[in-house]
């Protein structure tokens, strides 16, 4: 159950989990680093080493997308193929490529890449136990994810998370997040009003604003992991906080879901000692 916190909204109980899949369940950007600097080194072998600050920041520049480049694939300006090239070029412009090795090579940066960054792909450390224990105490559980469905089903069966069968990709309704459509779609599937289900995910902007909009419960993920937990390290024991500035619920761990679910037993509440 949720408890009341001052200032919080009172919230139906929660029946249904809808979870983000990259960087929320799935660890993405612990995938692409070294994807990016294997395929670094095939298409330039005299790349500056791996943990120099001109690569680092172009790793960084990479993975975060801070191009802006995937937006243009959701929107459609770009094609998967082409998101990916144009978040390589920047990168290497920033590497300091000479000439002639500033233009991704596409074979290596498509196919290459692609099989690169599969090999890498693990879910966080807290997942398979808070699923477990979702499920135990009868919570229904899915993904709301920002990519084509049938990418995102293939990505989820190879992390081990064939058996979550609601699965909604940015394709299924029409509009990615934080568009409410996907959230709807989601809960029509789990068969439960938008307020009797959770959305937890990294993104403020995605995840956070696309549930509330939609009329979900908000959860902001926010693992310490990746340095984003701004303090109170102990959420993960004390169950969910709650953050007025930003009208959201916030925990820096799946573990941390245990104080909602008291029914699912020690496998969710395990899931805390990953965080």
């Amino acid at each position: 159950m949720i408890e009341s916190v001052d200032g919080a909204p009172s919230h139906a109980p929660v029946e249904g989990v809808l979870f983000d899949l990259d960087d929320t369940l799935l660890d993405l950007r612990a995938a692409q680093l070294p994807a990016f600097a294997e395929t670094v080194r095939a298409q330039w072998p005299q790349a500056p080493e791996e943990g120099s600050a001109a690569f680092r920041d172009a790793a960084e520049h990479f993975a975060a997308d801070l191009g802006g480049h995937y937006p243009r694939y959701l929107a459609g300006e770009l094609d998967f193929p082409g998101q990916r090239l144009a978040r390589a070029r920047d990168a290497l412009a920033l590497l300091g490529a000479p000439a002639g090795r500033t233009e991704p090579d596409a074979a290596l940066w498509t196919d290459g890449y692609e099989e690169r960054v599969r090999s890498h792909w693990r879910v966080f450390d807290d997942v398979v136990a808070a699923l477990a224990g979702l499920r135990a105490a009868g919570v229904g559980v899915g993904i709301v994810t920002n990519n084509v469905e049938a990418y995102q089903r293939d990505k989820a069966d190879a992390i081990g998370l064939a058996d979550v069968a609601v699965l909604v990709g940015s394709d299924t309704a029409g509009a990615p997040k934080p568009d409410p459509a996907p959230f709807l779609e989601g809960c029509r599937r789990l068969g439960l009003a938008p307020e009797r289900v959770a959305c937890v995910g990294d993104s403020l902007e995605s995840d956070v604003r696309g549930a509330q909009a939609a009329g979900l419960v908000p959860v902001w993920l926010r693992r310490t992991a990746h340095g984003q937990t701004p303090g109170a390290g102990d959420a993960a024991v004390r169950g969910p906080a709650w953050d007025a500035s930003e009208r959201t619920w916030w925990i820096d761990g799946l573990g941390a879901l245990a104080a909602w679910f008291p029914a699912a037993g020690t496998d969710l509440a395990s899931a805390g000692d990953a965080v």
